[in-house]
């Protein structure tokens, strides 16, 4: 597809800027290991994007585990794993030169996330030095104003109306994903969307009418050409 004029960017987080969905996938292996449960990677799929205690409280009727643990135990024991991991997690190809590149072109510039005001920092701390360059960032797995997290598109309107100079249109922000459900977020709330899959989890080209809503599929940020886009 063709791109239309883009003035705004919106990055998602987990996956996409920084490699944290390894520690996901541990977190919950482990645990539902527990309850001789298995986290597949359709259950991954499913459950990537959405708001970190609604991922949560997903997982666990998905699994029919709730007379087993509530979600405040499962959520006690994901934090601690992940807070661990978290600490080795890298940035992904790309992720902080592009980063670079639009705040010093002055491009509006925001962070969409499903992570919530505890579990972000730990997963940010390391990386600092460019994430801080981000000053529009919303933890939407806490924020008040995300009533529904993705793939609804509240996430990322409320991170639009918080531009300090608006889009003339939805249409004009371009947001970057990796899940399936953030990508869903996007186009549903009128936006462009490239998208950076992990194919191991979900492969575009298995669902055509999906990926042909898709602005651009990458393998990486590496690969993105950031020269057409203009500041307001």
């Amino acid at each position: 597809m063709v791109f239309e004029p883009v003035t705004h960017v919106i990055f998602d987080f987990d996956g996409l800027l920084v490699d944290t969905e390894p520690a996901y996938t541990i977190a919950n292996s482990e645990i539902l290991k527990e309850f001789g449960k298995e986290f597949t990677m359709d259950l991954k799929r499913r459950q990537m994007g959405k708001k970190h205690d609604e991922a949560i409280r997903w997982l666990i009727n998905e699994m029919e585990i709730g007379h087993l643990i509530t979600e405040q135990e499962y959520s006690q024991k994901y934090d601690r794993i992940l807070n661990e991991l978290f600490l080795k997690s890298e940035a992904l190809p790309g992720a902080e030169k592009l980063v670079r590149y639009l705040i010093e072109k002055d491009i509006p510039v925001a962070l969409c996330t499903g992570s919530c005001s505890r579990t972000f920092p730990p997963k940010a701390k390391n990386h600092a030095d460019w994430l801080d360059l981000i000053k529009l960032q919303v933890l939407s797995g806490d924020d008040p104003e995300v009533k529904f997290g993705k793939p609804h598109p509240d996430p990322f309107l409320v991170t639009m109306k918080r531009f300090s100079s608006q889009p003339a249109s939805p249409k004009n922000v371009l947001v970057f994903e990796d899940s399936y459900n953030g990508v869903l977020s996007a186009l549903a709330a009128g936006m462009q969307c490239v998208m950076v899959p992990d194919r191991s989890i979900f492969d575009p080209n298995s669902d055509l009418e999906f990926k042909n809503r898709v602005t651009q599929i990458l393998d990486n940020l590496e690969q993105f050409d950031p020269s057409f886009i203009q500041k307001p």
